[in-house]
């Protein structure tokens, strides 16, 4: 199993504390975030792990080099942000993924999930997608589900808004990408909302997992305080 880790974001609604620090490698508890990422990656026993890497790209390259907790990882490099469906389609391209089964997260946010139960829904369906119940889902937006689980729809940022929303984990054949547009787009926009027009079947699994994206400020600082208070119970 390969996994693209989407690390390319210019984080710019942390205003200061991006400007030197790439998003995903911003300390939290005492660690880069994106460790707290791969730790669950390397968990669920992928093989491979590549960085979608943009900007400041050289600090996640220096960190980590060739390997993390003895998974090989490359480096998949946009010479500038691609999006996320754009920096999946270069991963592809430029590693020979064409005929990989991925699983694609996102490097700013973390959720816990079931691998080999999502590798199962695959067999009938062309993604899947872990989704998260949030009592406040104004942030993300919601996911409709229909009574089997499979996705079909989307409903845009409402205040105060309960439901299920997108938790960034998608599980997927590359073969998909084969007619992907170029350059910059984003893969929720063109893959996700527009499923039914390209033929497209979304499954989702549901997580009961913590689920944190550390975009803004005010859940940077919950990640800070949950992975302090996760690290003490499993390390005291």
């Amino acid at each position: 199993m390969v996994a693209v880790v989407l690390c390319g974001g210019l984080g710019t609604r942390l205003g200061t504390l991006t400007q030197e620090t790439p998003k995903p490698m911003m300390d939290v508890a005492g660690r880069p975030f994106i460790e707290r990422v791969l730790d669950n990656l390397v968990e669920q026993n992928v093989s491979r792990i590549v960085l979608a890497v943009s900007y400041l790209r050289e600090i996640i390259q220096a960190h980590f080099g060739d390997t993390y907790r003895n998974v090989p990882i490359d480096y998949s490099v946009e010479d500038k942000p691609l999006g996320t469906g754009g920096a999946i389609a270069h991963a592809i391209c430029s590693l020979g993924l064409e005929n990989k089964t991925l699983l694609v997260v996102n490097g700013d946010s973390y959720c816990e999930f079931d691998l080999n139960g999502m590798y199962k829904q695959l067999t009938d369906a062309d993604i899947v997608m872990v989704t998260k119940y949030l009592y406040d889902t104004s942030r993300y937006g919601t996911t409709q589900l229909d009574n089997r689980g499979y996705v079909t729809g989307f409903q845009e940022k409402k205040q105060s808004f309960s439901g299920y929303i997108n938790a960034g984990i998608y599980l997927l054949r590359a073969s998909i990408f084969s007619r992907a547009p170029e350059g910059k787009f984003s893969f929720e926009q063109t893959y996700l909302e527009q499923a039914a027009d390209r033929h497209i079947c979304l499954a989702s699994q549901i997580s009961d997992s913590y689920f944190i994206d550390i975009g803004i400020f005010d859940d940077y600082k919950l990640a800070n305080a949950y992975f302090s208070q996760h690290d003490q119970m499993h390390f005291s």
